[in-house]
């Protein structure tokens, strides 16, 4: 087993961090993503399933199926994707007004055939972290904009 755990800084309040992070249209063939679909259950209901299509590095599927949800504060879920599954917490803390810190912890379990020719693990955090990276940049663009807009 392996684990990982990290934290990024978002300027941006936790209400919006939040909407966006679970706007699965908005991350719908972009960046790391193809298709994003819900395919049991109501989306973000303890049990539902999503599947997720990544591109990057290379297309997958991922079947996620969400453990826990706590509006405005955590979501939890497993992940399958390559004979990995993948137990990951996210939690949002307000720091202040306008600053947000999300907390992500992963458990890897499992292991993948030598086929791809590299370590999937490494792959798997670097995604992840690239992931948080850019609803970072997602979310601060969001910010500015509300700020213009007031």
């Amino acid at each position: 087993m392996q684990s990982f755990a990290f934290e990024v800084a978002v300027h941006c309040p936790l209400e919006l961090v939040f909407e966006i992070y679970v706007d699965i249209n908005r991350w719908r063939n972009r960046s790391i993503f193809g298709e994003i679909r819900w395919v049991k259950g109501s989306p973000w209901q303890e049990g539902s399933r999503l599947t997720i299509e990544t591109r990057v590095p290379f297309r997958s599927m991922v079947d996620q199926v969400v453990q826990s949800f706590t509006a405005n504060e955590s979501v939890s879920y497993l992940s399958h994707v390559l004979g990995i599954t993948s137990e990951t917490h996210v939690m949002f803390v307000r720091v202040s007004a306008g600053e947000t810190s999300i907390r992500v912890s992963m458990q890897l379990v499992g292991k993948v055939s030598r086929a791809l020719g590299f370590a999937i693990e490494p792959t798997i955090l670097n995604t992840t972290k690239r992931f948080f990276a850019d609803l970072a940049r997602e979310c601060e663009v969001a910010a500015k904009d509300a700020g213009a807009q007031a």
